[in-house]
């Protein structure tokens, strides 16, 4: 049995790393996973509903300077196909770098009106078991809402951010973590070699490992 396992892996190392071969179907799943720590103008998302004088006077001294910073942190989740079983051996995957583009949906429900808020890129080792539990690689983000306000107003943009980062911010439809995607540019590291998806492709509520590596 385990003679089988490992010429089933030495079959697969055979094909090399074509993105359109049997490999496509072994590389990493990503998705929108959760939002964390979200504030507005320096003011936790929770306490937007009521805010007191002195957290008032901080928003107005912000929007009067034409500036709304918005800091938080979004959880991308990732899995790994490869698991173990009777018939196939499994095996770890590590993502070695992630560029990426966030965007916001400023209709909610629509899938129009995505606006970019933030870029960036993770560099280092993230480990992906083959397990093939779900874990989440944390981005911290920061950027000026005060863009979205030609969209949305004053009211929409704090309606937009209680949405995607207050106490719904792990409901996983088109109204709440459904306002957010990425741009994804992963790249993987496995025992059969390294994979870089250099035409990049969109992360959202569903698993995705983009159509064309």
């Amino acid at each position: 049995m385990k003679a089988l396992r490992v010429s089933v892996l030495l079959s697969l190392l055979a094909t090399g790393c074509d993105s359109t071969g049997p490999l496509a179907l072994l590389w990493a799943r990503f998705r929108v996973e959760n939002t964390q720590d979200f504030h507005l103008c320096g003011i936790p998302v929770g306490d937007l509903g009521s805010l007191n004088l002195e957290q008032t006077a901080q928003v107005v001294s912000y929007w009067l300077q034409g500036q709304c910073p918005v800091d938080f942190t979004l959880g991308v989740g990732i899995k790994n196909p490869n698991v173990s079983s009777e018939w196939v051996m499994g095996f770890p995957l590590t993502l070695a770098r992630l560029d990426y583009d966030v965007y916001m949906n400023t209709e909610a429900g629509s899938g129009a009106g995505n606006v970019q808020v933030a870029s960036g890129a993770f560099t280092g080792e993230f480990g992906l078991p083959e397990t093939g539990e779900i874990v989440v690689l944390g981005l911290d983000l920061s950027f000026d809402a005060f863009t979205l306000m030609q969209f949305l107003g004053p009211n929409g943009v704090i309606d937009l951010i209680l949405a995607v980062g207050g106490v719904s911010g792990n409901i996983r439809d088109s109204e709440h973590l459904g306002r957010l995607s990425l741009f994804a540019i992963p790249e993987v590291e496995s025992p059969l070699g390294s994979m870089r998806w250099e035409d990049g492709f969109w992360v959202g509520l569903d698993w995705t490992s983009g159509d064309k590596p």
